[in-house]
């Protein structure tokens, strides 16, 4: 089994091995750590075995780091107006994905790339929340129609003309018609109650998701929301949450929540992935508590979804046949949904790889035209 280069920089730096090859990484490794937002890990790395990085590539690193110290200080800035102006309302915010796991689960919190803000609040408080967000000079913004957002968890996100932040604010984990909405820990009256825990480091009333539910949430969110550039992040989220909070985590609670089959199969996977590459060894009370997971995508399935995660989210995807986007796609839909195992992969997935869903746009006219002008351009170059 190759190793894919991001997850040799995620036990380099957080196993501490001394086990490390003369050149650790080459040009194609390099150039997709970069691209998955792991620099700064790539930098750190560096600062103490200058001589594991190819000649030439030192400040490319350095650079990067410093670019992501930047970012994640401006975006770290407008998330303290933002809990400021909710402080002044008497709002209760709950941060989410990013800018909640940066500062609770890494060593430095700019080594956790983000794209945006994600918060969540009650549906009650949101038209107040968003005033402040209008006031603050953000405006909202989507490719998508106002309808599209009716029933979404989160309303149109909103963007900074000036300060370069997008903000997303949420009122619930996943919409309520998805079967991730339909997973129990993750209703509201749930998240009210139990399922937060103050967040001690910003002004007024913060909270975060407890360790359990964000463990489940961000195997969820995952493997729900198929990301290649990028998606390896969320699998150093769950690592980095299971290492710190080893002797706390209520593993009761976690089982319980993941008596959803969504949940079960969504967890087996991230925790399968990271005991492929030694990062993490499932306790076997849990391995058998998650067995509605693992019965659902089967032993085939989960090699296969495996192969997809190394060979697209962990390393630089390949050109091959039935390798695109799309198919990436229809084959981790596929092989995640509910049903037999064997069925999945003799009946549902040949015939979806053949004849894909809709939404994969395979047979849109537009994409054909847009073929078309790529071919034509080309020829008459």
């Amino acid at each position: 089994m190759m190793t894919p280069a991001t997850i040799q920089l995620i036990r380099l730096v957080f196993d501490e091995s001394p086990r490390i090859p003369p050149v650790l990484f080459d040009q194609d490794g390099l150039s997709w750590i970069l691209d998955s937002g792991l620099g700064p890990l790539l930098w750190h790395l560096l600062e103490r075995y200058p001589e594991r990085i190819p000649p030439g590539h030192a400040e490319y690193v350095k650079a990067a780091n410093l670019s992501a110290y930047m970012l994640s200080s401006e975006t770290f800035d407008r998330l303290n107006e933002m809990l400021d102006r909710a402080a002044n309302i008497g709002c209760q915010v709950t941060l989410l994905k990013g800018v909640s796991v940066a500062q609770q689960w890494y060593p430095e919190r700019h080594w956790r790339p983000m794209r945006d803000i994600d918060v969540l609040v009650n549906a009650r408080d949101q038209p107040r929340f968003e005033k402040q967000l209008v006031e603050l000079g953000y405006r909202q913004k989507s490719n998508y129609p106002p309808e599209f957002y009716v029933s979404h968890q989160h309303s149109m996100p909103f963007s900074h003309p000036i300060k370069n932040c997008w903000v997303e604010v949420h009122t619930a984990l996943f919409r309520a018609d998805t079967p991730a909405g339909q997973i129990s820990a993750f209703k509201a009256d749930v998240l009210r109650k139990v399922q937060t825990v103050v967040a001690g480091h910003a002004p007024g009333n913060v909270w975060r998701l407890s360790d359990e539910l964000q463990l489940v949430y961000t195997a969820v969110h995952w493997a729900t929301q198929l990301t290649l550039v990028g998606g390896i992040i969320p699998i150093l989220d769950s690592l980095l949450i299971l290492r710190k909070s080893r002797d706390r985590l209520d593993w009761d609670w976690i089982l319980e929540a993941c008596r959803n089959n969504t949940a079960a199969r969504h967890l087996w996977l991230m925790l399968s992935y990271l005991e492929r590459h030694g990062l993490y060894d499932i306790p076997r009370d849990i391995r058998h508590g998650l067995r509605n997971g693992r019965r659902v995508i089967g032993s085939i399935g989960q090699k296969m979804l495996h192969q997809i995660i190394d060979e697209n989210m962990a390393a630089r995807r390949q050109e091959r046949l039935f390798n695109s986007d799309a198919m990436i796609t229809v084959q981790w839909d596929t092989l995640l949904s509910d049903g037999a195992p064997i069925h999945k992969l003799l009946m549902q997935l040949p015939w979806r790889m053949l004849f894909p869903p809709r939404e994969t746009g395979r047979y849109h006219p537009a994409r054909h035209w847009r073929r078309l002008k790529n071919f034509l351009t080309r020829t008459l170059e």
